[in-house]
Formats: structure tokens, C-alpha cells, sequence
């Protein structure tokens, strides 16, 4: 078993073959242009997948064998897991994840290569600039936040005014915030019904939002201390699983309007 381990995860190439293969049968050439590398650099890992019975070769067509799309089915939650952690362990480790429900927890792999967003010292409390044309395009969106973000106001009003259906989930001290000191913002939100509920749990994240092509969540760390860093996806089951999150986070919610 651990030879067979070996020859999966020891190699980048190896492994990547296989998840290429999972999605069907290609010739060596496509082999070479997906994974941009030479013949005499691939055939040496084909061979030893084939020694194995992992995948097989009819003429110039490689594919999994029955065995290799067995492992390869089980092999694949575990590479998309590892791509979670994959240069955020430290993230992962040292934040509070109870706020995550224990079914997400099981399907965290869902979040596939995640970046970890560090703002600098002059933009701790804004938007990322790389997302707000993505935000403001967007159709839907779904928010969170357990603590006052300058520019919650100003997002939610705009993408609200740009047709997009919008669902806010604040804490009872931020929505009331968000109601005596940005009165117009507010209003703008209840005229484009914008759906508003607080939250009154105990157990919460700092924050998160999940928009059409990404979504962010921050943690606080294991001590309640809060983090500006947020870890950020863009893949399509990422934000299936970061809807699932925040319909959990408004099944808890009290709605207001």
C-alpha cells in the first residue's frame, strides 16, 4: 500500500496524469500541452502508472484502468483537501473553526486551492480592490459580519442598487450601527429589498461573503483575537460550499424585513 501511496503522491506528474485521465482518455501530445513539459519528461512517469495497472494504453490513447478509476475517485477529495491547507496550515490551525458546522467540516475539500489574503497596514478594513469589479457584478451575495466594516455599508448599497439579490447577516450591535450612523445606506438597502437578519448566536466567524465567482471567510483566532487575514476561493464548489454556510447562518438568524 505504501509503495502504491508512493507512486501517487511522490510526484507532482504522477499525480497530476491521473486527475487529467479522471476527466477521459487523451493521446500524448495533450498530455504534454496540459502539463507543459516534454515527452522524455512524462514517459518515465506513464510507464511506471502503467507497471502498476493504474492507467492503460490503447495505440497513442492513455486512460485509467477500472482499478485506476477507483483510486483515482477516492484520490481526488484528498488532492483538493491538501490544496485547502496547502500553504495556510498556520491559518487553519491557529483560528477557531467551530463557527464552520461539523457537515461542512466534512466537505471542507470543496474549497479546493484557497489563497490567504493579507491586506496592508493602509488597507486593513477595505474591500480588496482586485474583487470589486467581480463584486460589482455579481447577481447575488450573501454576508456576514460579527464586527463593523467600514465598507459593509457602501457594498451592500451598491450591489443592492445594481439589481443584485442581497442577503446581510449581522450582529445585533452592527445592524444598529448600520441603522443610526448610515442612515441613507440603510434605506437605500430596505428600498431594494435587500433581505437583513441578525444573528444573536454565541458561536460565530468573524465574517465571510459569497459572491457569483468567489467567496472570503475570516476566522477569529483560537483566543477570540481578531485576525484582518482572510482565505479566499474562486472554484465553483467553493461557492456552492460557501452558500451552504450562509444558508446555515440565516436558518439561525432572525430575519428583520
Amino acid at each position: 500500500m505504501s509503495s502504491l501511496i508512493d507512486l501517487i503522491f511522490f510526484s507532482e506528474k504522477r499525480k497530476n496524469i491521473l486527475i487529467m485521465l479522471a476527466n477521459g482518455p487523451k493521446d500524448i501530445d495533450e498530455i504534454k500541452e496540459s502539463l507543459n513539459v516534454k515527452a522524455c519528461a512524462v514517459m518515465p512517469q506513464i510507464k511506471k502508472l502503467k507497471d502498476m495497472d493504474i492507467i492503460e494504453q490503447r495505440g497513442n490513447i492513455y486512460e485509467l484502468s477500472d482499478i485506476g478509476e477507483v483510486i483515482v475517485e477516492k484520490m481526488l477529495p484528498l488532492t483538493s483537501l491538501l490544496d485547502v491547507f496547502d500553504g495556510n496550515k498556520d491559518y487553519w490551525s491557529k483560528h477557531d473553526r467551530s463557527p464552520i458546522p461539523r457537515h461542512l467540516i466534512k466537505k471542507l475539500d470543496m474549497l479546493g486551492q484557497c489563497t490567504l489574503d493579507e491586506p496592508d497596514l493602509d488597507h486593513l478594513f477595505e474591500f480588496p480592490k482586485y474583487l470589486r469589479d467581480s463584486l460589482n457584478k455579481s447577481r447575488t451575495l450573501k454576508s456576514f459580519y460579527s464586527y463593523f466594516c467600514p465598507d459593509c455599508p457602501s457594498i451592500q448599497a451598491t450591489c443592492s442598487k445594481n439589481g443584485a439579490e442581497v442577503h446581510l447577516i449581522l450582529d445585533k450591535k452592527v445592524y444598529n450601527r448600520l441603522k443610526n450612523d448610515f442612515e441613507d445606506e440603510y434605506n437605500i438597502l430596505l428600498e431594494n429589498k435587500v433581505s437583513l437578519y441578525i444573528y444573536s448566536g454565541d458561536v460565530r466567524p468573524s465574517s465571510f461573503m459569497v459572491a457569483d465567482d468567489f467567496m472570503m471567510l475570516k476566522l477569529f483566532g483560537k483566543e477570540g483575537e481578531f485576525d484582518h487575514r482572510k482565505i479566499t476561493s474562486f472554484n465553483s464548489s467553493a461557492l456552492e460550499w460557501g452558500n451552504e454556510l450562509a444558508q446555515y447562518y440565516i436558518d439561525h438568524s432572525e430575519k428583520i424585513n
